[in-house]
């Protein structure tokens, strides 16, 4: 089950930064153009990924006769520190409020969105990734719901059992530092920014956790911060 579960996590590790360098690598048009067929066609590559290793958990876990309760499928239960559990939930609360805020906006305000397809634009890494048509905006949904679910199962759920099991008593801030920063680099298609900011997300992320004790309340938050960019730009 620990070589399974290690065998997921590098490939989780490994191949998404090493896929962004290669799309760096190759030459690339001037003007190119992105269209819903070849958004929509990484979209569903990023599920069939996402929803692969959530399988081949399951699977493992069935397989080794344990409870999908060992990776964090399981009910709230807050038995942490007050301060550590008061501190991150006010943090994920805000995060939350400020998701809501960008989804508020987005369906609302016009000039907001212009403002966000040049940023966009000019960012370059995840002119790919944000939908504009209708369609893609739909399959997107499915791709935030996908990350919230199998993300947190794999870069919070399986790493805190293997960091565990193969480190027991290794101190929570490690718990917290190395699956946050291996979530960041696998977002490498975003550029240092991005691989800040995800870091920092996988972080609170890792701390919400571990004071609830169950993925549950991550998963949702997850999801919820990734739908939140379904309408940054408009429909096209």
């Amino acid at each position: 089950m620990y070589l399974m579960f290690l065998a997921i996590l590098l490939v989780f590790v490994l191949v998404p930064p090493i896929d962004a360098l290669i799309e760096k690598k190759k030459p690339k048009e001037k003007d190119v153009v992105f269209t819903e067929k070849m958004r929509c066609k990484r979209y569903v590559q990023s599920m069939a990924f996402l929803w692969g290793a959530g399988i081949t958990i399951f699977i493992t876990c069935f397989v080794a006769g344990k409870s999908p309760e060992v990776i964090g499928i399981r009910p709230i239960r807050f038995h942490y520190n007050i301060w550590f559990t008061v501190i991150t939930l006010v943090v994920c609360g805000v995060a939350a409020a400020y998701f809501l805020y960008i989804l508020i906006v987005s369906l609302t305000s016009t000039k907001y969105r212009e403002e966000a397809k040049k940023q966009i634009a000019a960012s370059g890494g995840i002119d790919m990734v944000i939908p504009r048509t209708k369609k893609e905006k739909l399959v997107f949904s499915f791709v935030a719901l996908s990350a919230g679910i199998c993300e947190e199962m794999i870069y919070r759920g399986c790493f805190m059992f293997f960091l565990h099991a193969v480190f027991p008593g290794i101190p929570v801030y490690l718990i917290v530092l190395i699956p946050s920063v291996l979530f960041g680099t696998a977002h490498f298609y975003q550029g240092v920014q991005g691989v800040i900011h995800t870091g920092i997300t996988g972080a609170a992320l890792m701390c919400l956790f571990l004071v609830s004790d169950s993925l549950i309340p991550g998963m949702a938050l997850h999801f919820f911060m990734d739908f939140s960019s379904t309408f940054l730009l408009s429909e096209e």
